[in-house]
């Protein structure tokens, strides 16, 4: 027996997050999920797009939006947790000679087929949190969106299978 199966055809879930200067926020996207028939959702791609990230005011003073899809946690965490889905990091540095060095990361930066034997992961509790942050070392910059859209489809696991998923979830 396959551990899931596919349920509906592909859906298309969108969220955004504004984002001020200084403050972390966060932001709980419901999954239509079914809890008591096992369903999970399994992602099959994920985009993430910022508003362009102000210059630094001054030499030597920095600008950066991070930003994660995550199964459960509400702050910004790497690719390299597993309980993060996709991230997305940018960083703008002036230095003396009024130049600008600009550090740009999107994780996964590639698609899959969207197929059952291909997806970039699954989220088996009915939401997903898009978690973010805007800072400049000078303050007061202008609030920055971030959006993700998360392509992927319904399925049901077998009770094995969706009991592992919760469990790794909530102990993430």
């Amino acid at each position: 027996m396959a551990a899931f199966k596919q349920t509906s055809q592909p859906l298309n879930i969108g969220a955004s997050l504004d984002l001020v200067d200084g403050t972390p926020a966060s932001n709980t996207i419901t999954l239509p999920l079914s809890s008591l028939d096992r369903e999970i959702f399994v992602v099959t791609d994920i985009q993430m797009e910022y508003e362009p990230v102000a210059n630094p005011s001054l030499p030597g003073n920095t600008v950066s939006l991070l930003g994660s899809v995550n199964k459960t946690g509400t702050g910004f965490q790497k690719i390299n947790n597993p309980d993060t889905v996709g991230s997305i990091q940018v960083q703008v540095q002036s230095n003396a000679a009024d130049a600008l060095s600009v550090q740009t990361s999107r994780s996964p930066d590639e698609s899959s087929t969207g197929t059952v034997r291909d997806y970039i992961g699954v989220i088996a509790t009915p939401d997903f949190v898009l978690a973010g942050s805007y800072a400049s070392t000078a303050g007061g910059k202008p609030n920055r969106e971030i959006s993700v859209r998360l392509t992927g489809y319904r399925a049901v696991a077998s009770a094995d299978v969706y009991a592992a998923l919760v469990t790794e979830e909530l102990n993430a």
